[in-house]
């Protein structure tokens, strides 16, 4: 099977592709598309021989492309997904078909199941005594981007009934005494949350039709060594691969892993939820903290697209300008839940 670097969207795979001293010009049997620099698709017979090995059979699994693609996004469609991994799997040494229901082997299980464990553990047995031995020896808590100095980011505050505006001191966090529990921040410890952009901010102090909100932009003061959720464990799938470093259901286990903490970031608290909730990712948080991390990104999960950063020393970012908006419109959806 001939394929092109369009068929990925993995980039690694693409370069990889794009830079085969093998690839003719002709067209591709996996995309459809003509006139591409095309492979044969062995170049990429041991990454796929350990990716696919990576699942099982499971009667209460999913089908392999719609998992593959809502977990790693490997491929540009699930038409091209479905090709290519057919022409894998019709070898039958993997012990599945196309059609059949498939989960992650037990490596990948294990490692992901320790976000679940650690949350049963702080909500229902020790608090203040978590053990985070397993989460030092996978060494995916730390810091693996940057926010730069002078980089602007912003934060809003519903105005009060009877001001007309809000002074640039006061838009930052709450003091100690009056700083409540947050998805990052335990009680009674002030975390700065901002948002990288001015809309976000709407959606995150949930703004009501006619609300007059107070936006604050906020200069960072000094580069921040932050612990980025929004990007993926490591710079592409295929890159990750590396047989001799490490297996990848190993790599693939902890990005799982990874994955499920972002989600429990960006989880909004229901107003039946209890801010026991909250209680696992402050630990993570704490973690970083300890770890000399100086912050968080994550996806904001009130605002499709939004990104949140929260700084643990509010103290390197200040307030420059403050801007007053008015709410003119709200838009409310819904779906079945039945």
């Amino acid at each position: 099977m001939l394929i092109c670097a369009e068929c990925f969207n993995d980039e690694e795979m693409q370069k990889s592709i794009l830079n085969d001293p093998s690839s003719i010009t002709g067209a591709c049997d996996a995309s459809g598309f003509a006139d591409k620099k095309v492979v044969n698709i062995d170049i990429f017979a041991d990454f796929f021989d350990a990716f696919l090995s990576v699942f099982a059979p499971d009667p209460e699994g999913s089908d392999i492309v719609g998992l593959i693609q809502k977990d790693w996004n490997l491929f540009a469609t699930d038409g091209i997904a479905k090709k290519i991994i057919a022409f894998f799997l019709n070898s039958g040494r993997f012990g599945y078909s196309i059609t059949d229901s498939v989960g992650y082997n037990d490596e990948v299980k294990t490692i992901a199941s320790k976000w679940d464990s650690l949350k049963q553990d702080v909500q229902s047995k020790k608090r203040f005594f978590a053990d985070l031995s397993d989460f030092e020896s996978l060494g995916i808590i730390k810091d693996n981007s940057k926010i730069l100095k002078d980089q602007q980011f912003y934060r809003a505050r519903v105005l009060p009934a009877g001001k007309t505006s809000l002074a640039t001191g006061e838009m930052g966090c709450p003091p100690p005494k009056l700083a409540s529990p947050g998805r990052a921040n335990p009680l009674g410890i002030p975390y700065l949350y901002l948002c990288q952009d001015e809309a976000t901010t709407y959606y995150e102090v949930r703004a009501l039709y006619l609300d007059k909100l107070c936006i604050g932009t906020f200069r960072i003061k000094e580069d921040c060594s932050i612990l980025d959720f929004t990007s993926t464990y490591s710079s592409s799938l295929y890159f990750a691969y590396n047989a001799d470093a490490e297996p990848l259901s190993s790599v693939l286990g902890k990005q799982k892993l990874f994955q499920l903490i972002s989600h429990d970031l960006s989880k909004p608290l229901r107003r039946y939820d209890t801010e026991i909730e909250y209680v696992p990712t402050q630990l993570i948080c704490e973690y970083c903290k300890i770890n000399n991390i100086d912050g968080i990104k994550f996806y904001s999960s009130l605002h499709n697209g939004g990104i949140n950063v929260v700084l643990f020393y509010p103290e390197k970012a200040e307030c420059t300008a403050v801007n007053v908006k008015e709410i003119l419109n709200v838009s409310i959806s819904d779906k079945a839940t039945i």
